[in-house]
């Protein structure tokens, strides 16, 4: 600093006093200059006290996928409303489930023959043999009792956990089944009962205790299952159970187009053709036969329990052939 002034005296002794600068203005440019000198070495020191931020990371930039823009996509709408559900959601199928399934797929034609030729005949019980399964259930339950009024459910327990609904179509006193489904399935599902009779006190009672709502009447001149629905304020049924002799022809098809059911357990009356064409209202409606059992009292009686393909994910389902004819 002081040899930098020195070097400015010295260069003003050089100019003369006659000079173009008065002494004044340089004396003013001396001491800006001094000034500017202390100035900028404060500053300096400063910065150099203030300690060093690293860069924060730029945050990376989200877009939304082009592949979902446009709705007009009836593909791209499906995957907004289905997601594609992770590895971990995919269910697994062993090497004998595929193929069952690869064997039912290539033998489905010839079932289908095999089952239209012998409902045109009288032999109930070929009939009943040539009916193959149309799904597999992994967890099959025998609900009731081991011999007749008994029925085979498919996974009972898989029941929604609110507002389920089970219905029992033909009482007659005789709620073996009613109090066993009631009981698989966790006691919280509605249990609809409708005879047409007027049951007795003990059947009323337990009922009652269990919840559930009876009905009276023939179905389905006297009383029609969506009626029965509506007055019950139920939308769906999980399980549904139809033993009502013979009123099952008519009195089914509204129920299952109306409303979603989920597994049914009926008993059919009838020749084989009848029995056909019941079979074949339900499988228009998405039902898989998944067991057949012949009734040993009525050799024109037969249980079948279907499940609607809808639920099959619910339920633990695998379909396999569509095996009723059209």
């Amino acid at each position: 600093m002081r040899s930098s002034i020195r070097r400015l005296l010295c260069s003003l002794k050089m100019v003369p006093f006659s000079g173009y600068l008065p002494i004044s203005l340089l004396l003013f440019i001396l001491l800006l200059g001094i000034s500017n000198y202390f100035t900028l070495n404060h500053v300096a020191s400063q910065i150099k006290q203030v300690p060093q931020v690293a860069p924060r990371p730029a945050r990376p930039v989200v877009r939304e996928s082009t592949h979902f823009k446009s709705d007009s996509d009836d593909e791209t709408r499906q995957a907004r409303q289905n997601p594609v559900p992770s590895q971990n959601d995919v269910p697994v199928y062993s090497d004998a489930e595929k193929k069952l399934r690869t064997e039912a797929l290539q033998n489905v034609e010839s079932d289908r023959q095999k089952v239209l030729s012998l409902a045109s005949g009288t032999d109930s019980k070929l009939f009943y043999r040539a009916i193959k399964k149309g799904a597999l259930c992994r967890n099959q339950n025998r609900i009731g009792a081991i011999a007749d009024g008994g029925k085979e459910a498919c996974n009972v327990q898989a029941v929604r956990k609110n507002d389920c609904t089970l219905v029992s179509l033909g009482l007659h006193n005789q709620i073996d089944f009613d109090q066993a489904i009631h009981v698989a399935t966790g006691g919280h599902c509605k249990i609809l009962g409708v005879d047409k009779s007027e049951q007795n006190e003990e059947t009323q009672q337990i009922y009652s205790q269990m919840g559930g709502q009876l009905f009276v009447g023939m179905i389905p001149s006297e009383i029609t299952l969506p009626d029965m629905m509506r007055q019950a304020g139920r939308n769906e049924v999980e399980i549904l159970k139809i033993d009502i002799e013979g009123g099952e022809f008519a009195g089914l098809e509204p129920l299952i187009k109306d409303f979603l059911v989920c597994q049914i357990m009926i008993e059919i009356h009838g020749k084989p053709m009848e029995h056909l064409n019941l079979l074949r209202v339900m499988s228009r409606y998405g039902f898989r036969i998944f067991n057949v059992e012949t009734n040993p009292f009525c050799p024109k009686c037969c249980e079948y329990s279907l499940i609607n393909e809808l639920c099959m994910a619910q339920f633990g389902a695998i379909p396999l052939g569509a095996t009723i004819p059209n």
